[in-house]
């Protein structure tokens, strides 16, 4: 009996031992398992899907959202798609705008604010055929001139004319929409172009072209930027900040990475697209509309919000002068900074070479 006895204690303290550690397990699990909320968001681009716009498919491709707790749908702008009016009715949690289609919402009441830049630039230009032989803004002159009114191409071409004195009736400017075929066609003589991506297409379609950039005139409006509405931003900052770490890094990494490889995560949304013209593409976009200093990335600057606005106001998108400070906050991407952000992307591509 006592043997009996004995073998029972020795069995309930084993059974306790092993109860305990087995208590502990999910406890060091959960220690090494991320502590963050998944959360599913919609993401919406300013335009269809192509190379420029590449940083936000390498975010998802890359998993850098995944490790903030988020899974990211990235849905493409186009005709009839506004993330402006998405964004502000709900649809979406965030998308993508230019600083001055921010500017002006704003202004029409539509509470939408600006967290981080995504461009450094508006990559807005004039192309025409090498063959017109049109070099500088004072060439318009007697040209057939694609206009967009009321549009961010319609105000830097009227602020391109201003800035460097054009009289415009001297130029014979024709309403257009966005089609190149125009051009092509020589129906016009100037389109107002993205040109970090449409002159390329041009080149690829057997067309050589040249192009006329406001920047180089003075002429420097923002380029695009994230934004949500000014509710969302209250009752999910965490999930933005999240949200936004990930495509700073992004942003970043991209850069660093084979083109084609990048270019690759593009087409996965987008296999339609033509490989080599969005490699292309991406070797424009990446010196001409994206931030390459790590500790600038994501920070909007209250100069470029006041000379957008000013270029707004003058030519005619804004009616009255626009409250600068209410349309954006840089807070988020400053927290981002603070907590370590330029010493995680310069690890990432360190591994990643």
């Amino acid at each position: 009996m006592k043997h009996l006895n004995r073998l029972l204690t020795l069995l309930i303290a084993a059974s306790v031992i092993f109860m305990s550690g087995c208590g502990k397990a999910p406890d060091d699990q959960e220690s090494k398992s991320p502590s963050i909320h998944q959360e599913n968001i919609n993401f919406r681009l300013k335009w269809l899907i192509y190379s420029s716009f590449a940083p936000h498919f390498v975010a998802v491709e890359k998993g850098y959202h995944e490790e903030n707790g988020l899974k990211v749908t990235i849905n493409p702008g186009g005709p009839g798609l506004d993330p402006i009016r998405l964004i502000a009715s709900g649809s979406d949690l965030v998308g993508l705008a230019s600083y001055d289609q921010i500017l002006a919402a704003r202004e029409k009441g539509i509470p939408v604010i600006a967290i981080a830049e995504d461009t450094t630039k508006s990559g807005v230009g004039f192309m025409s055929l090498k063959e017109s032989n049109i070099k500088k803004p004072e060439d318009f002159i007697g040209r057939k001139v694609g206009v967009m009114p009321g549009t961010d191409k319609g105000t830097m071409y009227e602020a391109l004319m201003s800035k460097v004195g054009i009289d415009r009736s001297k130029i014979e400017e024709i309403p257009i929409g966005f089609n190149l075929i125009l051009l092509f066609e020589k129906k016009i003589e100037v389109f107002p172009a993205f040109i970090s991506n449409q002159p390329i297409v041009a080149k690829n379609k057997g067309f050589e072209v040249n192009i006329v950039d406001p920047y180089e005139y003075g002429v420097r409006p923002g380029g695009n930027v994230y934004f949500t509405s000014e509710e969302k931003l209250k009752s999910n900052r965490d999930v933005l900040k999240r949200f936004l770490k990930g495509e700073m890094k992004a942003i970043a990494v991209s850069q660093k990475m084979p083109d084609g490889d990048v270019v690759d995560m593009v087409m996965k949304y987008n296999p339609k697209l033509n490989k080599q013209t969005e490699i292309e593409i991406w070797q424009a976009t990446k010196p001409m509309l994206l931030q390459s200093d790590t500790s600038l990335i994501g920070k909007m600057s209250p100069a470029t919000w006041k000379h957008t606005a000013e270029i707004a106001l003058n030519y005619g998108l804004l009616k009255k002068k626009a409250d600068i400070e209410s349309c954006f906050t840089n807070e988020l991407v400053e927290e981002i900074h603070s907590e370590g952000f330029t010493d995680e992307v310069l690890a990432e591509i360190s591994q990643s070479k």
